[in-house]
């Protein structure tokens, strides 16, 4: 019963960290992107869409395993 507890609280702790990186990265401060040459800038919303986008799914998986406990 205690590994299930510990296993629970882990993942809920884990998805919650995950969804505030998701949001930091969802509504990223622009200051370091002004400072940058229009190639650097094009290519940091490259690698910042594609982090957006892992982490993204990442959360979204996290929340499906949350899901799954509470109902199962």
């Amino acid at each position: 019963m205690t590994a299930w507890i510990l296993n629970t609280s882990s993942l809920f702790i884990t998805t919650i960290g995950v969804l505030l990186i998701f949001l930091y990265l969802w509504q990223a401060p622009t200051f370091a992107v002004d400072s940058l040459s229009p190639k650097d800038r094009q290519a940091y919303e490259k690698h910042r869409k594609g982090l957006v986008t892992g982490v993204g799914l990442l959360a979204a998986w996290l929340l499906v395993q949350d899901i799954a406990i509470l109902v199962l």
